[in-house]
Formats: C-alpha cells, sequence, structure tokens
C-alpha cells in the first residue's frame, strides 16, 4: 500500500471533518464535558441545598471532594459522550457509499484498503485530541476548586478512557463500512456498545474488552491494584474491527 496515498487520503479525511464541523462539534462537547465535571461537583451541593430548601425538605449534602468531581468526568465521557460520538460518525463511511463519494474514488488508482485505514486513523486522532482538551480543562478546574487531587492518576484514568472511546469510534466505522445506511450503522452501533457495556458485570470477560478499561478508572481512584489487560484486549478488539472492515470494503461492489 502507497504511504502517500494513505496520508493524502488521512489529510483529505481531517480536512473534509473541519468543513463539515464534525471535528469542531466533538472538541466542543469535550471541553463542554470536561468542564462540567468539576463545576458541577463543586455546585451540585449548594443546589440540591437551595432546592430542598425551597421545598422544605432537609437534605444533608456532604461538602465535594475531587472524587466527585473525576466520577462525573468518567460519567460523562463513557456515557453522554458515546452518544455524541455514535451520532457524528456513524455516516463516516456509510454517507459516502449513500452519494457517490467512494465510488468516484474507487474509479481512480485508490486502494480500497488505504480508504478504511485513513477513515479509522482519523477518528483515532480526533479522539487522542478532544481527550487532552477534556483532560487540561477538566484537571485546571479540578485542581482550582479542590485539594488532594492527583493530576498523574487522572492521567492515567484518561488514558483508559481514551481506549474506551477510540473502541467505540472503531465500532462505529466497523458498522459504517458494512452497511450502507447510516441509520443502520447507528443503531447496530449503539446495540453493540450496550452489549459490551453489560460485559462489565462478568469480571472475567470484561477484564479482556473494552468494558473493563472503566473499573480500571475506579480501581485508579480507589488505589487498589491495576491491570493493563483491558487495554491489551481493546487494542486486539479495534485490529479486529480495523480487518473486518477491510475484507468487508474489498467485498463491496461500487
Amino acid at each position: 500500500m502507497n504511504r502517500n496515498m494513505l496520508f493524502v487520503l488521512l489529510k483529505n479525511e481531517i480536512a473534509e471533518q473541519f468543513r463539515s464541523r464534525k471535528l469542531i462539534v466533538v472538541i466542543v462537547v469535550f471541553f463542554i464535558f470536561g468542564l462540567l465535571s468539576p463545576i458541577t461537583a463543586m455546585f451540585m451541593p449548594d443546589i440540591i441545598s437551595s432546592v430542598s430548601e425551597s421545598q422544605n425538605i432537609k437534605i444533608e449534602v456532604p461538602p465535594p471532594t475531587w472524587t466527585d468531581a473525576v466520577v462525573q468526568y468518567i460519567k460523562n465521557m463513557t456515557q453522554i459522550i458515546t452518544f455524541v460520538l455514535i451520532i457524528v460518525y456513524m455516516g463516516i463511511v456509510a454517507r459516502e457509499k449513500e452519494n457517490g463519494i467512494l465510488v468516484f474514488l474507487l474509479v481512480k488508482p485508490v486502494k480500497r484498503t488505504a480508504i478504511i485505514l485513513s477513515k479509522y486513523i482519523s477518528v483515532l486522532l480526533v479522539a487522542t485530541t478532544a481527550i487532552l482538551v477534556s483532560f487540561v480543562v477538566s484537571a485546571f478546574y479540578t485542581i482550582l476548586f479542590f485539594d488532594g487531587f492527583v493530576i498523574q492518576d487522572f492521567l492515567l484514568q484518561n488514558l483508559f478512557i481514551l481506549f474506551n472511546i477510540i473502541s467505540t469510534l472503531f465500532i462505529v466505522v466497523l458498522f459504517s463500512s458494512v452497511f450502507k445506511s447510516q441509520i443502520v450503522a447507528g443503531i447496530l452501533s449503539f446495540v453493540a456498545y450496550l452489549l459490551i457495556s453489560l460485559t462489565s458485570q462478568l469480571d472475567r470477560v470484561s477484564e479482556y474488552l473494552p468494558s473493563g478499561l472503566i473499573a480500571q478508572c475506579n480501581n485508579i481512584m480507589q488505589g487498589e491494584d491495576l491491570s493493563f489487560i483491558p487495554i491489551v484486549g481493546s487494542i486486539v478488539f479495534m485490529i479486529l474491527c480495523v480487518v473486518i472492515s477491510i475484507i468487508s470494503f474489498r467485498k463491496w461492489e461500487a
């Protein structure tokens, strides 16, 4: 495979995501939820107290700590963000099948493998950039609001979160490359995400799947033993997604 061709396709893919504002939307969403996590943790007790007083209900809320901010951050990054990413990227390949862009590319001497790899690499770069943005803004305000925050641990947690997000994006690209309909790709991506998430209840299974990554985030926060097996399992899972996509796309008749 020609590396220059892959680079050109990747460059065009990033440029297209910027023109279509997908890249901007993703970065902004990560920034907002990275910002909201420590702010919500800091002011939520005051909001609850204010509401309870107005309703003549006494609710005692403990003072917020940095762990509240981190817990909120993990939830935002692995739940709300996931839905946004599925919606944004469910047509990354399928839409181009529908509008004929891929047919136009295949008329030229462009390798199908290079096209698929450019899609995967692009979402990997976007996810890495976005998580870096959310990490910086969330860490800044958590340090500002709370004492005892360990930024090294938070950085390690973001590594596990990054692999979780990339795994989800690879699922989306997989279904988008296999099916021609964006809607079908989006629905199946969401179902697959839910099924994998459910395996988190099975310790022996989740340890080898992306669902085990979030458990490691909690282990870091609680000072428990850490395992990098979920990262290895996620890498294998992602490679499998890429291989299936390439095989399927090679068989696709434009």
